[in-house]
């Protein structure tokens, strides 16, 4: 009778061992893995929104605070908050039908060349499906998972690595191209989506640190864009 007790106690811590694995579900992907498949599933996205936000040390050099928007790209839509003086001003670009417009708080909207839109924001190459961000992610070097984090309500894994001066400074060509920078992504593992990237390092001067860091909502939910009516 004790030797069958003792069998059925083992069968059963079994049994429970089995129960308790099968209900943690797989092991998360690797890193690597992780930026691979979230880095396709955001380049083939019909539209996403984004939220960008600068901070840290940014100079005369870099006017850009923040931008939100919507994005299929390379049609996007944002509004944009620059520095100047001292004074946060807000204007609106729309880039649509390989065309750039502008809308200032001064006026009607107006179309720009991609000479003077490169001096204060091309949130082009932002998302651009070969250079940009999302291409980015399976440039990036060194990469780790942290543990599980909760972004804006969402489960996510952190993925931490690095990119070079010169890759970051294809996603925005104010960046300086030197050196290296921290990038860091959350990742949903079941869905790949990506709701939370940045960068963060010397990006505008030699000597003093900032960090860019993009939210992203509403992933797959088709974004139209169109030319504005000018005047």
């Amino acid at each position: 009778m004790h030797a069958g007790a003792s069998q059925h106690r083992a069968l059963t811590a079994g049994v429970l061992i089995v129960v308790g694995l099968s209900a943690c579900g797989a092991p998360p992907p690797d890193a690597a893995t992780l930026l691979k498949q979230s880095s396709q599933r955001m380049l083939d996205l019909k539209g996403f929104h984004f939220v960008m936000q600068i901070s840290g040390f940014t100079g005369a050099g870099e006017p850009v605070q923040s931008a939100q928007g919507d994005a299929h790209p390379p049609d996007l839509q944002a509004r944009v908050n620059l520095k100047e003086g001292g004074i946060l001003l807000e204007v609106e670009v729309i880039f649509a039908s390989n065309n750039i417009y502008l809308k200032s708080f001064t006026g009607g909207w107006q179309q720009l060349t991609a000479d003077q839109v490169a001096q204060f924001f091309d949130a082009r190459t932002l998302f651009d499906p070969h250079s940009g961000l999302f291409a980015a992610m399976t440039d990036t070097t060194s990469v780790s998972r942290g543990n599980s984090e909760k972004i804006n309500g969402n489960d996510t894994y952190r993925v931490s690595g690095q990119l070079s001066g010169a890759r970051v400074h294809q996603l925005l060509t104010l960046i300086r191209e030197q050196g290296a920078y921290q990038a860091t992504y959350w990742i949903d593992s079941s869905t790949n989506d990506l709701w939370r990237a940045r960068l963060a390092g010397n990006l505008f001067d030699a000597s003093q640190s900032a960090t860019i860091t993009f939210d992203f909502s509403n992933h797959d939910h088709p974004v139209s864009v169109t030319p504005p009516p000018l005047g």
